[in-house]
Order: C-alpha cells, then structure tokens, then sequence
C-alpha cells in the first residue's frame, strides 16, 4: 500500500471523528465504492467530499468478497452529506444516477466527464440535463451554477416521460412511473405546446447571403433541409447546418448532424442564427 497519506483510505478500525465536514480525495486511485463507506464511517457529520478523478466504477458498495448483492447501501454511512464531486469518475450507469436520490441530504452533486455521457453523444447538453435533473429529485445545484428552479424541473421532468414514452417498458426506469402519477402520461405532441416559443425567426447564412425565416420548432432537422433546399438551391444531401445560440456565439456553432432531431431541442430562439454548408463532394 502507499505511504502518502493522501492516498490512504482510513483503516477500518478508526473511532469516529465527528468534526470533520469536509474530505477532498482529488485524483486518488479509488475504485470501489466501499473504500467510500470506510470514510463515511469515519467522518459521520461529512458535509463535503471530493472525489474528483478517482476511478469509481459505481456507487453500489461490495462486500468482503466482492460480491455487490448482500452489501449495504451506498448512502448509508453519508446521513449528512451536502455535496459530492464525482467529476471524471468511470461510472457508465443510470442506476448510479438513481442510488444518489437515496442519499437524505444531498442537494448538490457534479457529474461532469463519465464514460455515460459518451453514450449519449446524439443528445445536446441541454437534453442531458434535463434527463439528469428529472431522475435526481433533491439535488438544487447540478454541475454548478444556479439552483434548479421549479418552473425548470418541471419542464425537465415532462421531456424525461416523453424520451420514455417511446421506449420499450422494460427500459423505463421506476422514475418514469413515479413522474407519470405526477403529471400523467403525456401526449408527445400536445405538451410540446406548452414550451414559450412554437414559432422563432432565425436567420439562415449561406455563403454571402442571409435571409430571416420563421421556423416551427416542432419539425426535424430533415424537415428545414428540405425547406432551405428551395431557398438557397443546394441540395439537401449536401448540406450541413450549423446551429449559433445567439448568447453562446463565443463557443462557437454546434454542427446538426442528426436529421431525425426535433428543432426544439436545440434550445432555438428567436435570433439565433443557422449557417448553412455545401458538403465538399470527396
């Protein structure tokens, strides 16, 4: 084992030192969630703990033998944990997700660089969110920045029944069920009403012309390719478009590759702009 202290995890045998409320274990190799417990054994009264780059695989703890069945559960030993930093952890499941509603006081997690994500490459950042905010009922603050509002997670909670409403039942997880006895089933189409803006006017760039058009939100990226195909006379099989947030213009334009996406989960707004790209014939 090492001899940096940093790195060590508490013995097992280590009365409880009440007075400590924060732990930061940044970039130490930790891989099971049981070595966690130890700590949360330890420290009883811990707030905050940091477990920035660690290799956690999960958060579901293993017994001696390292089976995952008998163990305990993974919040049982944090009654008083606040915030937790799992940033760049190695975790690739939504059931981890689920075990951090369980934990009592937890309102503010960081879950940003998991292998999960990759996996979730055709969804913006913003759909992500939304799937997060709706399976994490307690947490205020996730990945920083401002409390969760309620007008946002109702809004977050609506798009998790509808992504799941075209999935098979044995998909869906329990907080599909739960989030239905909320707000009931949700008819795809007539909900997507209830978001501010139908209707936006965008502006369309090709080369040196711009042209300003109102778009429904409702219809697929294929559908406005179609629609340009006419305005600007390039085909639509060798057109790329490139979506500009209007307050975001500093990162840049987000390619929309995915011609079955619906225009509204790009967030547009009126204002925002769409580039248009003739594919280079290879």
């Amino acid at each position: 084992s090492s001899s940096s202290a940093s790195t060590e995890v508490p013995p097992f045998r280590t009365n409880p030192h009440a007075g400590v409320r924060k732990v930061h274990l940044t970039g130490n190799y930790i891989a099971e969630w049981s070595e966690i417990c130890r700590i949360g054994r330890v420290f009883p009264q811990l707030e905050t703990l940091v477990l920035a780059d660690c290799p956690l695989r999960s958060l579901k703890p293993t017994d001696a033998e390292g089976n995952s069945e008998n163990a305990e559960e993974s919040h049982k030993y944090f009654p008083n944990l606040k915030l937790l930093n799992l940033s760049n952890a190695k975790i690739d499941s939504w059931e981890d997700i689920d075990r951090l509603s369980s934990f009592p006081a937890l309102n503010n997690v960081r879950l940003q660089y998991w292998p999960l994500w990759s996996r979730t490459d055709s969804m913006t950042e913003h759909e992500r969110r939304q799937l997060l905010i709706a399976r994490l009922p307690n947490i205020s603050i996730l990945n920083g920045g401002d409390t969760i509002g309620a007008v946002e997670r109702e809004d977050a909670e609506r798009s998790f029944i509808r992504h799941y409403l075209d999935k098979p039942e044995t998909e869906r997880p329990p907080r599909y069920y739960e989030l239905v006895g909320v707000h009931g089933k949700l008819d795809p189409l007539v909900n997507i009403d209830l978001r501010p803006e139908r209707k936006v006017k965008v502006r369309f760039t090709f080369e040196d012309k711009t042209v300003e058009r109102t778009v429904d939100v409702n219809r697929t990226v294929s559908d406005l390719k179609s629609r340009l195909e006419r305005l600007f006379e390039v085909p639509a099989s060798r057109m790329r478009l490139y979506y500009v947030d209007q307050d975001l213009r500093d990162l840049g334009a987000e390619e929309m590759k995915y011609p079955t996406k619906v225009l509204y989960s790009y967030n547009i707004r009126s204002g925002d702009e769409i580039i248009i790209e003739r594919k280079v014939k290879s």
